[in-house]
């Protein structure tokens, strides 16, 4: 969920919430998915005494969807509890700073949140994201100086599925894209995943045929995905699609699509959700050796 209401997640009752456990491959490179990232998070993160009065107007409309929100927990509470979470981030110099949360909101959810709000908004709009993950890196864009920052969700419970979200201030609030891959650090899928390193370029592939795109950077066809998934494929790609090489080793490439998608079943993703959205995965390709 990137853009929301935070009053109406609060509607959803807590007793009918489902404990979310065993958040999975949690720490990832950000040097493999964000070029010449960074990760020194105070030089761009900062916390003062007026966070407090900001973080009590969210409480006091019940716009947040923490442990010790409703209203019958005093803000003094809350604040005890959370206030180390609580940050302003800068993305330019030419706006205020907005409301930055980051870590446990809840005693029942294992897995960390980040969520950013603007005050400036009228209530029940100063939601601008709010999703599972942890900051996994930032860029400073080299003409306007901006912040670009990038948040990695990770699965939980018996989920495979990770988004690296890129975020950008625009005037109106977020401008939010995300990439996908799959991977557990749990002992019951096959991996790895993503290379130690990666080389970016500016140079973009095309497909010259219908390709299978995998997990791993080996063909497996049985016990890929304990209880879930016998095989590591994740979806074919059709020829023409567009793609970029990161990685390659032997007969293998560790690239990044950003369309082509086949309309096929898969146990790992709805492809409807991915026709143009960058998807990270192994091909195998001819050895030249």
């Amino acid at each position: 969920m990137k853009k929301i209401s935070l009053f109406l997640l609060f509607a959803i009752s807590t007793s009918s919430y489902q404990a979310q456990v065993n958040p999975s491959l949690v720490n990832i490179p950000h040097e493999v998915f964000v070029n010449d990232g960074k990760s020194d998070f105070n030089k761009i993160l900062s916390q003062d005494a007026s966070i407090e009065e900001k973080v009590k107007t969210l409480h006091s409309f019940n716009e947040l969807s923490h442990d010790l929100t409703i209203q019958t927990n005093s803000f003094n509470e809350y604040w005890k509890k959370y206030k180390s979470q609580w940050f302003y981030i800068s993305f330019n110099k030419q706006q205020k700073p907005l409301l930055l949360f980051k870590g446990l909101k809840n005693d029942v959810d294992e897995r960390e949140y980040v969520e950013i709000f603007d005050l400036e908004k009228d209530r029940n709009y100063r939601g601008l994201f709010s999703d599972v993950g942890v900051l996994l890196a930032y860029k400073i864009h080299p003409l306007t100086s901006e912040v670009i920052l990038y948040v990695h969700k990770y699965p939980c419970c018996k989920s495979a599925s990770h988004n690296i979200y890129r975020l950008r201030r625009v005037e109106e609030g977020l401008k939010i894209n995300d990439r996908f891959f799959v991977g557990r650090d749990s002992g019951d899928m096959v991996g790895p995943f993503f290379p130690k390193k990666v080389e970016f370029s500016d140079k973009y592939y095309k497909l010259g045929k219908k390709t299978e795109v995998r997990w791993s950077p080996e063909v497996v066809e049985e016990n890929a995905f304990k209880d879930w998934a016998e095989t590591n494929l994740i979806i074919h790609y059709n020829e023409g699609a567009l793609y970029k090489i990161l990685y390659e080793k032997n007969d293998w490439q560790f690239v990044v699509f950003f369309n082509g998608i086949a309309e096929e079943q898969s146990r790992v993703l709805n492809y409807t959700n991915f026709k143009n959205k960058g998807v990270y995965g192994w091909i195998k390709v001819k050895n030249t050796n």
